[in-house]
């Protein structure tokens, strides 16, 4: 796996690998770090009681797809997947790409690149210092 992650950020060149820190997550955070990928973990989220679970999720992000924020590729296959998979949601057979969906939304919303009509950010949005690496 670290070589196939090693390859993968090779090719990529991503300026962040975003892996959600529960379970394996942080374990496998921790090893690609090793390997100074730039890894960050996100934690979607607490109430009481515990985590944010994937149908709450689901509704935090849609503001975002109603607001027209969220585009695709047309005629790519790996994007007519993730349409497929996120409609048929929560019914469906998988929910991968769901979870990396919504995931990737709110750390883009938490991090201040995303914001929804009428929201108002000041120039510089306050943000939380972060350890990347």
């Amino acid at each position: 796996m670290k070589d196939v992650a090693q390859e993968e950020n090779d090719y990529w060149e991503p300026e962040m690998i975003l892996i959600e820190a529960k379970a394996s997550g942080q374990s496998l955070a921790d090893e690609m770090r090793l390997l100074n990928l730039p890894v960050s973990t996100f934690s979607p989220g607490r109430r009481k009681g515990g985590g944010l679970d994937k149908m709450t999720r689901m509704h935090i992000v849609s503001p975002i797809f109603e607001s027209g924020k969220v585009w695709y590729p047309e005629g790519r296959k790996f994007a007519d997947e993730v349409i497929e998979e996120v409609a048929s949601f929560p019914n469906g057979d998988h929910d991968d790409f769901c979870d990396s969906m919504t995931m990737a939304l709110m750390r883009f919303r938490q991090g201040g690149f995303i914001s929804l009509n009428g929201e108002e950010f000041e120039d510089d949005p306050p943000r939380k210092a972060r350890e990347y690496y």
